[in-house]
């Protein structure tokens, strides 16, 4: 019986180690279940004028931080950073520009925070979605 036991332990460690999700390429596999998608997933590799956001659940608001630069103001804001949201379907997207905060992408490794909210709920009771990805 106790040797059962600990063949069955070792079995599901063997599981969770093979099926664990760790590292900032791997994000994109253990996002919540309100995360629909990372844009670009975690660990690709895109252009430096790639698009950057994330499609949530509808009901879900937030924004985004690029290497380290807030971007929360929509285009329509004046002044505004230029990040597009479409709620209605769940996109936040922001579109590296001339004239806006991140005029691209860096080359080599970029890194993404959304700070993600229910609406109902507000930005005070706010998650942090990380992710990473390579830009050339």
């Amino acid at each position: 019986m106790i040797l059962a036991m600990l063949v069955a332990a070792g079995a599901l460690l063997v599981y969770v180690y093979d099926n664990g999700v760790t590292g900032d390429n791997e994000t994109s596999a253990a996002v919540p279940s309100y995360v629909d998608g990372l844009i670009p997933p975690s660990g690709t590799s895109v252009l430096r004028q790639h698009q950057v956001g994330i499609d949530l659940a509808v009901g879900y608001d937030g924004y985004l931080n690029i290497n380290g630069v807030d971007i929360k103001n929509t285009v329509t804001t004046e002044g505004g950073d230029g990040l597009h949201k479409t709620l209605t379907v769940g996109l936040i997207t922001y579109q590296p520009s001339p004239g806006h905060r991140v005029k691209e992408l860096a080359a080599g490794q970029n890194c993404v925070t959304a700070t993600v909210w229910k609406q109902s709920d507000g930005p005070t009771a706010s998650t942090p979605i990380y992710w990473c990805f390579m830009a050339a």
